[in-house]
């Protein structure tokens, strides 16, 4: 079954799944959420990798410049990284 919509509907799900899972860490910052489904580290890692696969099928798919992507998210990164270290 090909993926609806060039693959955003998928990432959108994935996104999704992200925001679900940080805010159970917020909640319960040790992990021990009480639907019992296992370690929310483990999980936030599981549904961030998820997500990034959705990203990449994306930018494959719609045939967008993943070396803008690449750039725009060096720059990002960087930029979080300066916010980290400020008082």
């Amino acid at each position: 079954m090909p993926m609806l919509h060039g693959g955003l509907a998928k990432l959108a799900e994935e996104c999704g799944e992200v925001v679900q899972v940080v805010g159970k860490r917020l909640q319960y910052p040790l992990g021990d959420h009480p639907d019992g489904q296992g370690d929310l580290r483990a999980r936030l890692e599981d549904e961030i990798a998820d997500a990034m696969a959705a990203c990449e099928f994306v930018v494959e798919k719609q045939g967008m410049n993943s070396q803008r992507i690449r750039e725009r998210v060096a720059r990002k990164l960087a930029l979080f990284r300066a916010w980290d270290r400020e008082p």
